[in-house]
């Protein structure tokens, strides 16, 4: 390929900056072309700094042109950044050779490539149409330069041609055009745009044959292009708003310009690969100190606004958002507003991502959208969420406009900006642009808080840049949860090295979801949730799932915790269920939510139900599908259960979401309390928007009714987001309660057994000697459970209260520290809720009564305590339980110690007659009653030899 030249005249080089596009993308770094062998250069070679004024390559803007601006005119140069330069050239010279000045070769193509950030603005003139041009009567508003074509003929320079150079009506797919009538043949510069780069701007010039020019009389020698760069408006040239200065590492941000020619002696056209390239094979000498100045003075004032595209709060919002740029336009002095180089904008809290979106959703690959390239963008239909519409200068007659759609999640990371991004094509079929553009929202992971950011745009101009989100039920966002004040803030830096600027605008709303105001205040939001806790059957005694339901009104509080006590009897059979391990839990929070669906971290086997949650405002919310497993203790309480639940939904995967809720066990009552770690209201940067959350613990033979045949009830509190969603001190709280009666109670039986003996030697049976003593109760499964118990000994035992010395205090008691001293027995019971027994010691406890109560501690699994009050009743020890909770025991044995702790002692000689019987009264849950007037105190010690 021909010979390429480079000049750095820092801005003063000439540039089209033809369409500005688009206030974003990626912009990758200028690189020069490569260098290649060449098939026959014909570009003159720079010459020694002397003659710089005759090198064979040269482009710049100044102040004027009289006497010629050239690289040996420095003080000509204009170094104003931002600014319009009176004059903008380009030159170059054609190798040549003795005799004289005869050029090597016919020039065929020209390219050239132009620096990043300058720009000429095609919109400042009038424009010439075709026809016009081609009758030689365009206006002369269209006119921007002139050409001085120099040609040769025997060795000798001809005096130059002039040509006036017109602004032309680009053709179909041109950003911008500008033709010259060279010698009676129009010529054209074909402008185009690097969309697929750092979108730099260039023009080609196909020279016509000389064959075609006969009025030149030779092969073109030389070419000066000279441009008015304040034609028009007084905005045709603007130099860049950017002072790097000269300091600058190769391939930054540089101002040059590329030259490559090509003779008709050489095949194919010129053309650069600025990707890949290498520095160029030559570079033009630069004047010193004439990089672009006084970027401290360059204005940049960006306006943002912001429609929500709601008027109701907690509502699915198709927002628009709109920057504007103002551009200068007319006084010669006047610098123009600063590109933009990096922009962000903050919506306020609580405008957040809307769930609801996600359902059918689709993401467009990198790949599919295609930036950096000039292949079609290719995002399928359901990665669309949004219009984009993008107002340049440079376009007057149309915007750049098309569509926003999800980019692939490349992170799980809501900081990164790389789990939500948006991509953004704004096109022009018109003028041949596609701007391809790529935003990072970044989501505060506490409170959902949207930044979208497009960073290092490019050196290009925008008046305004409007992107609008689709509305309707599944729009991409939803409205703050109160009237405000809400603003959304941006933060714009320019290109110029000035302060950011920061723009904002308030965000208003006027109602609430279906009508009437909307909460000024977090706190000033209704909160009145929806609850419902039951089984699937109420047959009592029966195992049936048991399912609860929790549900918010739009516009109400977050649901953010709960508090509830199951009914009395409501239980659990833990038998037979593993625990899922803190370890396989900690992976299940960790883990994506697709690998958590797929293999669950917690084991089958201690699966006990299963969970969906509705996420999203307006009224098609998604759903979320999770696991429940139990576990052991957690936060105080001996069990717990685990909701495992994947976010995934639509393209992204936000990982998995663990509610841990603790299971406390009310020792006296065996009721289940239920208390729920603060429920995520944002989980992976989106707002959840929870509309219901369902839980349904359908394992087989887990979760058992009542046998009560009175009406009860599950009741507590939910917590709601209160002042401050995202912690747990602000949360409010509203009371909830299901009322709960069983069915075929009545038809449940009571036929428990109960045995009493009396332990010890034979010498144990005598009169003032201390037995030890051991109940055994034995219950048939499914029968209605134990509901109270009365025992009253016979008169051949007293109680000895010399034998009371340590009772337990109650602080003793609260504490569970229960002195050694005053343990006086021991208990255990099986049930077939537990693997294995509970057993434990039975304390003497201080009491409210004449003398201490009788406390059965059992401990395992859970534990239990059984209260019983000692008394005396017509001179008979009288021992009740008054209150025995609500589960199923097979085989419950009490054993009182005998002898020196004995608290037991026999009033005549227990082997003399036959052993009188105690008085039994046992009390079923569903009513019934068992009354044994005579039960046998069993002696054995009596019939032994």
């Amino acid at each position: 390929m021909g010979q390429r030249r480079k000049i750095e005249p820092a801005g003063k080089a000439l540039g089209f900056s033809l369409l500005a596009c688009v206030f974003a993308l990626l912009m990758p770094n200028l690189a020069a072309p490569p260098a290649s062998a060449s098939t026959g250069d014909i570009i003159a070679p720079q010459h020694e700094p002397e003659h710089l004024s005759t090198d064979g390559w040269q482009a710049g803007t100044c102040t004027k042109d009289s006497p010629t601006c050239s690289i040996d005119t420095p003080t000509q140069y204009f170094e104003e950044a931002g600014a319009h330069p009176q004059v903008g050239f380009t030159q170059f010279i054609v190798k040549h050779e003795p005799p004289g000045e005869t050029p090597v070769g016919e020039l065929k193509t020209i390219r050239v490539d132009l620096p990043v950030g300058i720009n000429v603005n095609p919109g400042a003139t009038a424009r010439c149409a075709q026809a016009e041009f081609e009758a030689s009567s365009c206006p002369g508003p269209s006119r921007v330069g002139t050409s001085f074509v120099t040609s040769a003929l025997g060795g000798i320079a001809l005096p130059p041609l002039e040509a006036a150079v017109y602004n032309l009506v680009p053709q179909l797919g041109q950003p911008a055009r500008f033709g010259l009538n060279l010698a009676g043949k129009n010529v054209y510069l074909e402008a185009d745009d690097a969309w697929d780069g750092d979108y730099h701007e260039g023009f080609t010039i196909h020279v016509p044959p000389v064959s075609e020019l006969p009025l030149l009389e030779g092969f073109i020698l030389k070419n000066r292009l000279v441009f008015n760069g304040r034609a028009g408006d007084g905005t045709f040239i603007t130099t860049p708003t950017t002072c790097f200065g000269p300091a600058v590492p190769p391939n930054e941000h540089t101002y040059s310009t590329y030259l490559l020619a090509s003779s008709v002696a050489e095949e194919g056209n010129p053309a650069y690969d600025f990707a890949t390239g290498a520095p160029p094979a030559f570079e033009s000498p630069i004047p010193e100190g004439t990089f672009p100045k006084a970027c401290d003075s360059i204005p940049y004032q960006p306006s943002l606004a912001i429609d929500p595209g709601a008027a109701a709060s907690d509502t699915p919002s198709g927002a628009a958002v709109q920057v504007d740029v103002p551009h200068l336009t007319g006084a010669e002095s006047e610098q123009d507003s600063s590109e933009t180089r990096d922009a962000q904008v903050t919506l306020p809290v609580g405008m957040g991502l809307n769930p609801s979106a996600a359902a059918g959703l689709e993401a467009c690959s990198d790949a599919e959208f295609g930036k950096g390239t000039r292949a079609p963008v290719a995002c399928p239909a359901g990665s669309r969420i949004g219009t984009v519409e993008v107002q340049t200068p440079p376009l007057p007659e149309g915007n750049l406009s098309g569509d926003v759609y999800v980019g692939r999640q490349l992170s799980r990371d809501p900081t990164s900006g790389d789990e939500y991004r948006i991509f953004v094509d704004a096109e022009s079929s018109r003028y041949g642009i596609s701007a391809r553009l790529i935003g990072n929202v970044r989501a505060d992971p506490r409170t959902g808080q949207l930044t979208t950011a497009f960073a290092e745009t490019p050196q290009v101009p925008f008046g305004s840049f409007r992107l609008d989100f689709d509305d309707g039920a599944r729009a991409v966002l939803s409205s703050p949860p109160t009237c405000g004040p809400n603003a959304a803030t941006a933060r714009m830096t320019p290109w110029s090295g000035n302060a950011p600027a920061t723009p904002s605008h308030p965000i208003v709303l006027t109602t609430a979801p279906g009508g009437g105001p909307c909460a000024k205040t977090l706190a000033g939001r209704p909160f009145a949730p929806g609850f419902e806790a039951k089984p699937q059957s109420a047959r009592a005694g029966a195992f049936s799932p048991q399912t609860l339901r929790l549900t918010r009104g739009d516009g109400e509080q977050e649901l953010k915790g709960v508090d509830l006590t199951l009914a009395p009897g409501m239980t659990g059979k833990l038998a037979g269920i593993p625990y899922c391990p803190e370890a396989a839990i900690a992976t299940a929070a960790a883990n994506g939510g697709l690998a958590e669906a797929g293999s669950p971290s917690c084991p089958v086997a201690s699966r006990v139900g299963a969970a969906t949650v509705a996420s999203g405002t307006g009224p098609a919310p998604i759903r979320l599908g999770g696991k429940v497993f139990l576990s052991g203790p957690y936060h105080g309480a001996p069990l717990s259960l685990a909701v495992v639940t994947p976010a995934t939904a639509g393209p992204y995967d936000l990982g998995t979401a663990v509610v841990r809720v603790a299971l406390f066990v009310d020792p006296d009552t065996a009721r289940v309390h239920a208390v729920s770690d603060p429920i995520p209201n944002v989980f992976g940067g989106a707002q959840l928007s929870i509309r219901s959350i369902d839980v349904n613990l359908d394992r087989r033979d887990f979760t058992l009714n009542p046998t009560s045949c009175g009406p009860l009830a599950s009741s507590g509190a939910i917590e709601g987001g209160g002042s401050d969603p995202a912690e747990p001190a602000a949360f409010s709280s509203f009371a909830v309660g299901t009322p709960f009666q069983t069915t075929e109670c009545g038809a449940l039986g009571f036929a428990p057994k109960l045995t009493t003996t009396l332990l010890g030697g034979r010498k144990s049976t005598r009169r003032s000697q201390h037995p030890a003593f051991r109940a055994v109760l034995a219950a048939r499964g499914g029968d209605a459970n134990v509901g109270g118990a009365t025992l009253i000994l016979p008169h051949s035992e007293f109680l000895d209260q010399a034998h009371i010395r340590t009772i337990c205090t109650r602080v003793q008691l609260a504490a569970a520290a229960c002195p050694a001293g005053s343990v006086y027995g021991h208990a255990r019971a099986q049930t077939p809720l537990l693997d294995q027994e509970l057993a434990g010691p039975v304390y003497l406890v201080a009491s409210d009564h004449e003398l201490p109560d009788l406390l059965v501690d059992l401990r395992g699994q859970v534990e239990v305590r059984l209260h019983g009050v000692i008394s005396a009743s017509r001179a008979r020890i009288k021992n009740v339980f008054s209150t025995v909770p609500d589960v199923p025991v097979s085989r419950f044995e009490l054993t009182m110690r005998g002898g020196k702790r004995g608290l037991l002692v026999n009033s005549r000689n227990l082997c003399a007659k036959r052993a009188p019987g105690s008085f039994l009264d046992l009390k079923a849950q569903n009513g019934k009653e068992l009354r044994r007037k005579r039960l046998p105190l069993r002696v054995p010690s009596c019939h032994r030899g």
